[in-house]
């Protein structure tokens, strides 16, 4: 049995078939692990932007008191405008360049800017341990 020379041809384009198929799978491969490491960045990426805190809790937690009525006092009376503002002031805060604490002094702010904010407000008084709002207390002594 001698082997033709066109059966060491065909052994050697199938050699040179299977090296061609290695080396697409290699770059398939290589693109795969790109495209999956890609992935992977954008999600950790998008998992630290999820977890900051938007400029509104920034600036919650920076209120104490009534602060947060207040603040959603001014959002339902001037969207448009508080839109722009929380940002601002937000970042103020991150830069510790004011510290607004209480509601009245946020009240106070926007007044001062021109901003009639209306908060709705109850004077209480104490009656035998409870809280009675001064309106009933005064009908229950007529």
């Amino acid at each position: 049995m001698s082997e033709t020379p066109a059966g060491d041809s065909e052994r050697s384009d199938d050699l040179d078939l299977k090296m061609l198929n290695a080396k697409k799978m290699l770059e398939l491969r290589k693109r795969m692990n790109l495209k999956i490491a890609k992935k992977n960045e954008m999600e950790q990426q998008a998992e630290r932007i999820k977890n900051q805190p938007t400029d509104r809790e920034i600036l919650l937690k920076a209120l104490i008191d009534r602060g947060d009525e207040v603040l959603a006092a001014a959002e339902s009376s001037y969207p448009r405008e508080m839109g722009m503002m929380i940002p601002q002031l937000a970042l103020l805060i991150k830069q510790k360049k004011i510290t607004m604490n209480t509601g009245g002094e946020l009240l106070q702010f926007f007044r001062t800017i021109g901003m009639r904010v209306s908060v709705n407000t109850s004077i209480s008084v104490e009656d035998h341990g409870k809280f009675v709002s001064l309106a009933d207390k005064l009908k229950q002594e007529k």
